[in-house]
């Protein structure tokens, strides 16, 4: 028996079957392909997420941005909504911007309030203002004028104050002749209870971007629960140490994006060594109370930007 006669035949060419196993073939490479470059998104998804998100760079995002966004913008309330999105070139945030209005602000959804992406890319450079963000409110047109002898004068808002009801609600920059200091500015806040102070301005430059502090902002190590709340003199010593505090936490590289809200670092350092209130914005001051203060000779000037009716307290 010859070698040939041990080799199994040879099956006739089958174009159909050929076919399908080329397809197969095909398919198979696909799919294993599609298989490793979904792998390797993922891979890259998650190592960019945690590029973006590595020590505490969110937090770190979250304090230092959304700070500086609120001290840089005292005309608006700032609520940071979400944080943070994730992309591998970015890390962002969304903020709600809600005016602020006499009498107080009371929902975000009133009183034209927007949303708002505060975004840095992975070099840590923010992007800001976006499209269709304005500074200008009537509360910062007033806080233009701290420091200076604009008009209305002392007589003239005399006059606005006369015609309107004494138990209206004020939206108003209290601007003090001769920046008060910590103790000066709470002896002037107990003598004066019917004007409480909100919102500190501890810059003394004429024009550019008020640096203000909500006055209120816990301070990061208070405690919680059943802390007692702080009484209007309380509130200048614990609104100076939060700000103090937080520009103390603030570092070199921070500079950049900083003067992305028109705040400088230096100048922030040095209104924070300084200590000294210029002006105060108040939203809870009745007109009547405002009619007793204006007299005060530390008062240069009470600037109106708002006025409204408490409809809560009819019957």
């Amino acid at each position: 028996m010859t070698e040939q006669e041990f080799l199994p035949p040879i099956p006739d060419f089958d174009a159909g079957r050929t076919r399908r196993a080329v397809r197969r073939g095909v398919l198979r490479t696909a799919l294993t392909s599609a298989v490793m470059l979904l792998v390797v998104v993922l891979l890259l998804n998650l190592g960019a997420q945690w590029f973006q998100r590595r020590g505490d760079r969110d937090d770190r995002m979250l304090n230092v941005l959304g700070t500086a966004l609120q001290v840089a913008n005292p005309g608006y309330q700032v609520d940071a909504m979400m944080c943070c999105d994730t992309t591998p070139f970015s890390l962002s945030f969304t903020v709600r911007l809600t005016p602020l209005r006499a009498g107080g602000y009371s929902t975000p959804n009133q009183f034209g309030g927007a949303d708002f992406t505060v975004s840095q890319n992975q070099f840590g450079r923010v992007d800001w203002p976006p499209p269709g963000f304005l500074k200008e409110t009537s509360l910062f047109t007033a806080l233009d004028s701290v420091g200076t002898d604009a008009p209305p004068g002392k007589a003239d808002t005399k006059k606005i104050l006369d015609r309107l009801p004494e138990s209206m609600y004020a939206l108003a920059v209290v601007d003090f002749a001769e920046p008060l200091g910590e103790r000066e500015f709470s002896a002037f806040v107990q003598r004066h209870g019917g004007v409480p102070p909100e919102i500190a301005i501890y810059d003394g430059r004429i024009g550019g971007t008020p640096i203000s502090w909500r006055l209120d902002t816990p301070l990061p190590d208070a405690s919680q629960g059943d802390a007692p709340e702080l009484t209007d003199a309380e509130l200048p010593r614990n609104g100076l140490a939060g700000f103090r505090r937080w520009v103390g936490d603030l570092r070199d590289h921070d500079a950049v994006n900083l003067d992305k809200f028109g705040l400088g670092l230096k100048l922030l350092r040095k209104w924070a060594a300084d200590g000294l209130a210029y002006a105060y914005v108040t939203q809870h001051a009745r007109v009547a109370d405002l009619r007793a203060l204006i007299d005060d000779p530390q008062i240069r000037a009470i600037r109106l930007a708002d006025v409204a009716y408490d409809l809560t307290g009819l019957d």
